[in-house]
């Protein structure tokens, strides 16, 4: 099982460097005006991540994410599954019009994301009150298998 919870998430990293978006399954709920970096800014939990409708990281998965003002980004996601936790961080940028947040890794650890330094993962952004949803893409067009529901902390 924990090879298939590595390649699981090797997938989930090769389909997020290979995401191509499609504007009509982005809905976007925000105030009005509010710029996408602006909305992002804060200190997100993990409230699940699922894969191919598997939840390689358990049922109760835990992690942060803290996103900055200045473009940079951390994220920490603790299995309670077959997977192996993983860490990440780096500088982001954001391109409002396609919902879109580009991961510029600085370094990794853990899971498939070891030895990523340099890699961009590209990541759908959809908003809805207090909670976010990063979905990669398929290079078609189609929904990625992979989506990590985030929770504004309090």
């Amino acid at each position: 099982m924990k090879i298939t919870a590595r390649s699981m998430l090797a997938n989930f990293l090769l389909l997020a460097s290979l995401v191509a978006i499609n504007p009509t399954t982005a809905s976007f709920a925000q105030t009005p005006g509010k710029p996408l970096k602006e909305a992002l800014i804060g200190h997100w939990q993990l409230v699940s991540v699922t894969a191919n409708e598997r939840t390689p990281y358990g049922t109760d998965p835990h992690g942060s994410m803290f996103i900055d003002g200045a473009g940079h980004f951390s994220i920490i996601v603790i299995s309670s599954g077959g997977a192996r936790s993983v860490a990440y961080y780096g500088t982001y940028t954001v391109n409002d019009a396609d919902k879109l947040m580009t991961l510029h890794l600085e370094d990794s650890v853990g899971g498939g994301t070891s030895n990523a330094a340099g890699r961009d993962l590209k990541r759908l952004v959809v908003l809805n009150g207090d909670e976010m949803t990063i979905q990669n893409e398929r290079q078609d067009g189609s929904p990625g298998t992979i989506k990590l529901t985030w929770k504004k902390a309090t």
